[in-house]
């Protein structure tokens, strides 16, 4: 039983001292990956792939602070109608995250998420166009894509001799279109990064 209880003290030393050493450190991660994007109203996920970078703030033992920059390729499928239609949209993305080390290394992160849209193609029957081009085409001009977007990302990472794998769900939470209902974008998204310690 005192073998077992010095086991647990010097354990529980080692992970004080390794959350203390990150404690007041600022990082920088390049980061790449991809996105499995959903969209209501389509019927099926479509691929796409991030990259970018993320600045981190250890502010305590327990919490840092995170903002960064992706570029992210998003979008949905449908066929339901008998008509393959894919939608790309490429988003600027800054997420801002809270994140939590349960354990060292493993980290319990939420946040927010403005993005920016670049340019958005649709794919109908072999034919692709960009959406803005198209809409000022058919001339609706009370159906707009939205240039912005917010999204509520969740999720977990992993960090092994600062290599991070990064696992989140963005949830959209703003209308991709004014003028056509609720049509929201939701994003999972996997990517490994390696963190660089910066000094300041």
């Amino acid at each position: 039983m005192k073998k077992l209880f010095l086991l647990a003290v010097v354990l529980l030393s080692a992970v004080g001292i390794m959350a203390q050493e990150r404690e007041g450190t600022l990082t920088v991660q390049p980061r790449i990956g991809a996105n499995l994007s959903s969209m209501t109203d389509y019927n099926k996920t479509s691929f796409g792939y991030a990259f970018g970078m993320e600045m981190e703030y250890q502010m305590t033992d327990l919490l840092s602070l995170s903002a960064g920059l992706m570029y992210s390729g998003q979008g949905a499928e449908d066929d339901e109608s008998g008509i393959k239609e894919t939608l790309d949209i490429d988003f600027v993305n800054v997420p801002i995250m809270l994140n939590c080390y349960v354990v060292p290394g493993l980290a319990v992160k939420a946040g927010i998420q403005p993005a920016f849209r670049t340019k958005t193609t649709v794919k109908s029957d072999g034919i692709k166009m960009d959406v803005d081009e198209l809409f000022q085409m058919l001339g609706y001009s009370d159906t707009q894509m939205s240039k912005f977007m917010l999204s509520v990302p969740v999720g977990l990472s992993y960090e092994y001799k600062h290599w991070v794998l990064d696992a989140r769900y963005n949830f959209g939470v703003t209308d991709l279109f004014k003028g056509e209902g609720t049509l929201r974008n939701n994003v999972f998204q996997l990517t490994l990064g390696y963190k660089f310690k910066v000094d300041f």
